[in-house]
């Protein structure tokens, strides 16, 4: 067992990534990887030129800190991304993959649908309408701050996401459990 690892079997996490296309392939690839610990309130962001150096990294501190549970909104999108990406690189990664994943949107889909026309909202529109602060960029803009080499404006963005997707968890657990985190 890792430096970090803790005997916690529900040990949670928040996750975003951030990719050079919304397609893992052709061109698509991941620029970073941020994770909150959804305790300690840590972050991390993963970032290196080669992409399989970066997803390596970030996998061994996945299952070093022993995570079981990793929150984001539309965590989905994150974890094929990944998986393909890990695909493409032959990287094992069984323990990020058997951990459970919760998407905030597919939660909040769940109470919006009826107002929206079966439109779950973005996490730009609920954290201004909750949280009353939002996201710092347009997703779009990430591939050409990329290209620029404009990286630190990529990873602020990247943990500013992760700040909002913990803010938006923190109160839907309340709300739906009177869970104070």
């Amino acid at each position: 067992m890792g430096k970090g690892a803790k005997m916690n079997n529900n040990k949670k996490c928040i996750l975003d990534i951030e990719t050079t296309s919304f397609i893992p392939w052709d061109d698509g690839r991941i620029i970073c990887i941020g994770i909150k610990d959804a305790k300690s309130g840590e972050t991390m962001v993963f970032y290196d030129e080669n992409e399989k150096i970066l997803l390596i990294r970030f996998l061994q501190y996945f299952k070093e800190m022993n995570y079981q549970q990793a929150i984001g909104y539309n965590v989905g999108f994150d974890v094929r991304y990944i998986f393909i990406r890990c695909l493409r690189h032959k990287i094992p990664a069984s323990g990020f993959f058997s951990a459970n994943f919760v998407d905030l949107m597919e939660i909040l889909h769940k109470f919006k649908r009826a107002y929206t026309f079966d439109r779950p909202g973005t996490l730009d529109e609920w954290a201004r309408f909750l949280l009353r602060k939002g996201k710092l960029l347009n997703n779009n803009s990430i591939p050409v701050l990329f290209r620029q080499g404009s990286i630190a404006e990529i990873i602020a963005y990247n943990r500013n996401d992760l700040e909002l997707t913990f803010e938006l968890w923190k109160r839907i657990m309340f709300v739906l459990h009177g869970e104070k985190k």
